[in-house]
């Protein structure tokens, strides 16, 4: 047996390359691919991919899982076989797909007609550039082996480090798989009127299988707030205003040096002669009488403030030759979309349509996106997309064998270690 000292000799002649291979090959290797992607992406005009849609996207997932599964088959004593199976390919493969994930946030990614080097590189389409592709792959292979080497033969010691790799293998394929699946269009429905198209980022015009109807759009508004503007800036007048009163009747509130009585609110209002009266007509907006009353100076003001509306000027309240009263623009609490659903074979189906409580038609889910905000709770635009993911599934089924195999770990591992 050689000694300590001779070890760390031939430890540190080991030339670059040399099996067993280690840390900084694993890391070589990782800079490789991320400076192969950037030149494909550069040599290819930064087109970045385009994942083929079913059935071709199955078949080269199903080709891939054979490559891997002949690897351990047929190589499994190969050294670089065996190095892809082991921690530094690993690690070196999740730290190049944290880097390029890092890099998603630091880049922006909404601006496809970008220029520059970042976007020449693929740095502002990362999750479908050449980079992101071959990291992918890269941890892919590594995981796909690891799993492999673990599961034959099976032992129930690692049944649970199998269920996590294994999913975390299958929610990266699946979800990189399926983005050739994916469509994410945009409907825009007006009241009364049946739809039976979206479209798409590129304004491209699509059929669906089915049809919307808007029946009613409905806003829940919060009450508008007071605020003291600089009449020159159209800014607060200090910020530490912050949060804004609400405006309701009978409410005493403080800014600044002004102590201020809601003498009278309507939510919806029409105004005759300098007053406001309640009215329920289209496009009425909020209005409240209110008087203002300066604690140092004992200055007093009173008048009607309203935020007016899509049909309606705004009206403010001078305090002095820099500040003035407004009422905000109510912000919306909550709303949605009643709409029928028609399709071609089955009975119209009655939805209402919330934010992140998606109904689902035909496969597709239905998302409240937008509606006309210049018109607020009046609009009668209602925007609508509509996502349909068949690949979502099989994400979960990888979420849910990486919840099993940490529940596995935690509860079942300590009985298993106990045993041995």
């Amino acid at each position: 047996m050689g000694s300590p000292g001779k070890i760390q000799k031939q430890t540190a002649e080991r030339q670059l390359f040399q099996a067993p291979w280690k840390y900084r090959e694993g890391f070589l290797i990782a800079l490789i691919l991320l400076i192969t992607g950037f030149l494909i992406e550069a040599a290819t005009s930064q087109q970045g991919i385009s994942i083929p849609s079913f059935p071709f996207n199955m078949y080269a997932g199903m080709a891939f899982i054979t490559t891997i599964a002949f690897l351990h088959i047929f190589y499994d004593d190969d050294p670089f076989v065996k190095w892809l199976s082991g921690i530094p390919a690993a690690t070196s493969s999740i730290v190049l797909i944290t880097l390029l994930t890092i890099m998603m946030g630091v880049f922006d990614q909404t601006d496809s007609d970008a220029e520059g080097l970042a976007a020449s590189i693929g740095l502002t389409h990362v999750s479908n550039s050449w980079p992101f592709l071959l990291a992918q792959l890269y941890l892919l292979v590594s995981l796909g082996l690891v799993v492999l080497r673990r599961s034959i033969p099976l032992k129930k010691r690692n049944i649970g480090f199998i269920l996590n790799h294994a999913g975390l293998w299958i929610v990266i394929a699946a979800a990189s798989l399926g983005t050739g699946d994916l469509r994410r269009l945009r409907m825009e429905l007006f009241e009364g009127e049946t739809v039976w198209h979206a479209y798409d980022g590129n304004s491209h015009f699509h059929n669906l299988p089915f049809a919307l109807e808007l029946v009613k759009f409905d806003i829940e508004e919060y009450p508008p707030q007071l605020a003291i503007v600089d009449f020159h800036t159209g800014q607060l007048s200090d910020q530490s205003q912050m949060p804004l009163p609400y405006v309701e009747a009978g409410k005493n509130t403080t800014l600044l040096d002004w102590d201020i009585s809601v003498n009278e609110f309507f939510p919806e209002s029409i105004e005759n002669e300098g007053k406001y009266f309640p009215s329920g007509e289209r496009g009425a907006p909020p209005a409240a009488s209110i008087t203002a009353v300066n604690r140092s100076t004992g200055e007093s003001h009173e008048g009607w403030i309203s935020s007016g509306s899509f049909l309606f000027n705004p009206k403010y309240l001078l305090l002095d030759g820099r500040d003035l009263i407004l009422m905000t623009t109510p912000e919306p609490r909550r709303y949605q979309s009643h709409v029928i659903a028609l399709t071609m074979d089955d009975e119209p189906q009655e939805l209402f349509i919330e934010v992140n409580k998606p109904p689902k038609v035909k496969g597709w889910r239905l998302y409240q996106m937008s509606y006309n905000r210049e018109m607020g709770k009046w609009s009668e635009l209602s925007v609508i997309e509509v996502i349909r993911d068949p690949w979502l599934p099989i994400v979960y089924v990888g979420f849910i064998m990486l919840l099993a195999g940490a529940v596995y770990i935690f509860w079942i591992g300590k009985e298993i270690k106990e045993e041995e």
